[in-house]
């Protein structure tokens, strides 16, 4: 069964906006559905907004608690308050930290601090961006120095152009990325030559699955029968890669 590491309740930003207190439930009610339907046995809701949205998806992650889990998306800062919020989210239950380019300055030594914080923790790290940044590049390369013993996940694989400024990092074994969205572009366009020299590189060990939002699970599909991965190697991509990011079995 597949795990998908990191999906939204709303199809996009804007949409993710929309999903409140009263509407939640039908949308994990969809959510769970979609998974029925394409194999995916369990899901981290990732939320984007920090100040509602962690709340908000753990109370969606309660309502299957066996197929889905919360990250947390938490301000870094002021600091003291940071560290107050993600240890509130880390007793809840959270299972990651979101980092969203919108909300963080990859200079700012408050996010060293909590991402210090979510190390000793264990939890892994989210990057999520659409398309990464030279400083946000930088800032991975960092991280992924520094704490050697930690998880750090960039979501959407750093963006059809972000990508291919990622794979001088891709021998590290504490970085993964996640193929949401880009995947489906990559496959069909010229910059699929670096995915093809990442794949014999390092196989698929830095893939995991993951989606922006359950629309996306055909597509992803599609595009993973395009790279044409084998039981073995699906099943890293699909699950493994998951559950080792996540510390829990598979």
């Amino acid at each position: 069964m597949t795990t998908d590491i990191h999906t939204h309740l709303g199809a996009d930003r804007m949409s993710i906006q929309k999903v409140n207190e009263y509407d939640y439930a039908r949308h994990t009610d969809t959510l769970l559905q979609r998974m029925d339907v394409f194999g995916i046995d369990r899901a981290v809701l990732t939320p984007v907004d920090p100040y509602t949205g962690t709340d908000l998806y753990l109370q969606a992650a309660a309502i299957n608690p066996d197929r889905l889990y919360a990250a947390c998306e938490v301000m870094p800062r002021p600091i003291d308050t940071a560290r107050r919020r993600l240890k509130k989210y880390t007793d809840e239950g959270c299972v990651a930290l979101v980092l969203d380019d919108n909300m963080y300055y990859p200079s700012d030594p408050a996010v060293d601090a909590l991402v210090q914080l979510a190390v000793d923790n264990e939890l892994p790290v989210y990057f999520h961006t659409h398309e990464l940044t030279g400083d946000t590049i930088s800032f991975v390369d960092k991280v992924t120095t520094l704490w050697p013993d930690g998880k750090f996940i960039v979501l959407h694989m750093g963006g059809l152009f972000g990508f291919p400024n990622l794979l001088p990092l891709m021998g590290r074994r504490n970085l993964w990325l996640d193929i949401s969205i880009t995947l489906v572009k990559l496959v069909e366009s010229p910059l699929r030559v670096y995915l093809d020299a990442l794949l014999q590189d390092a196989g698929v060990r830095h893939l995991v699955y993951g989606s922006e939002h359950h629309t996306e699970y055909p597509d992803l599909m599609d595009s993973l029968n395009m790279i044409d991965l084998n039981v073995e190697t699906s099943r890293v991509v699909m699950k493994e890669n998951a559950w080792l990011i996540l510390g829990m079995p598979f």
